[in-house]
């Protein structure tokens, strides 16, 4: 096979790749809930009438020879009633945790800016700016400046492996910084892409590797280069906090637009699945129908969909929030990524 074939190969199963990988992201991270949610409802009455249509069975007969439907139903609805109470109780005692003394209040905005005075320290680059995403772009641009003064040290250093290694961080770490820019200029302004723009990146393994250099190859380290890779593992732990914290936040938003959501949904749905057990008992359906589909059957799969559609909401929350859980399961130096967990490697021990 020719280069350009292998090329062409190459390039086709990295469009299929980023085909297949979008509408993945988009329902794991990147939609809106509420859409999710109208697309899956969507899918599961479809789902409801061609299960219907092709396995054979009068629904008529099931409404009125059993009270099946009516059980069902009435599940649902006692369901939907425990669910949203669970659900705002959960976030009432999150909520509660706000609530604090003054003294704590002070201590945590104190924190908070000595956590900005560090970093203005190590990046010399001025006052850091107010604002999370404006904010995020100053440690982006901090590593970038430091990495390209190592970069810059490196290249006149004449140990070979040392400025091999040097060279190796230095590339990974603009490629990493860039592809966050990248994702950060394509998304909207809002807290979840400050978010979701750093979750693949491992920031364990650039703290480790800037260690590892300083401790294998101390004695061959230059003055600046020294000071470089400490600044760099410095800001790199600066940057892994921001973006838990970012988590924290993100984690409390979500909880609270999941609260006023079901707020909005549950009311509609508890009146109406109400209606539809008062229609059921006395068997006031409309006749009217589409696509020769049985009016009884098109109905129940409608009321079906909109009883469920809370627990529906709560999923295409979870989605997210379990996806997101996934890449920032605490604060940490450790990385979970599967090829440093199952290589065989380790460190050697006199």
């Amino acid at each position: 096979m020719s280069r350009h074939q292998t090329g062409t190969v190459a390039s086709r199963r990295s469009w299929s790749h980023r085909a297949v990988r979008r509408p993945v992201q988009w329902v794991l991270l990147y939609g809106s809930r509420r859409s999710l949610t109208l697309l899956l409802s969507a899918v599961i009455f479809c789902w409801l009438l061609a299960v219907g249509t092709a396995w054979q069975f009068e629904m008529e007969t099931l409404v009125r020879e059993t009270r099946a439907v009516q059980t069902l139903f009435n599940t649902l609805l006692g369901g939907v009633i425990l669910f949203v109470s669970v659900v705002l109780s959960i976030n009432i005692a999150a909520l509660s945790q706000e609530f604090a003394p003054l003294q704590v209040k002070q201590a945590q905005i104190e924190d908070s800016i000595g956590f900005q005075i560090e970093l203005e320290k190590l990046a010399r680059s001025g006052v850091s700016p107010a604002g999370l995403r404006a904010f995020f772009w100053f440690i982006l641009q901090a590593i970038r400046a430091e990495t390209e003064k190592l970069r810059t040290s490196a290249s006149t250093t004449t140990n070979r492996p040392l400025r091999d290694e040097l060279l190796s961080l230095a590339d990974r770490l603009e490629a990493e910084v860039s592809e966050i820019e990248a994702r950060l200029r394509t998304e909207n302004q809002r807290i979840s892409t400050l978010l979701l723009a750093s979750l693949e990146y491992d920031y364990a393994r650039d703290i480790n590797a800037t260690r590892r250099i300083q401790v294998e190859h101390g004695e061959h380290l230059s003055e600046t280069e020294s000071r470089l890779l400490q600044n760099l593992t410095e800001i790199l732990t600066f940057f892994a906090s921001g973006r838990e914290y970012y988590a924290t936040l993100y984690f409390k938003r979500e909880l609270r637009n999941l609260s006023s959501d079901l707020l909005v949904l549950s009311l509609p749905v508890i009146v109406f699945t109400s209606y539809v057990l008062l229609a059921i008992d006395a068997g006031l359906f409309p006749t009217l129908s589409a696509f020769g589909i049985q009016p009884r059957l098109l109905y129940i799969s409608l009321a079906f969909v909109v009883a469920l559609s809370p627990y529906v909401l709560l999923s295409s929350y979870m989605l997210r929030i379990v996806t997101v859980s996934k890449y920032s399961l605490e604060s940490t130096g450790f990385t979970l990524n599967e090829e440093e967990l199952f290589a065989e490697d380790g460190p050697k021990f006199d």
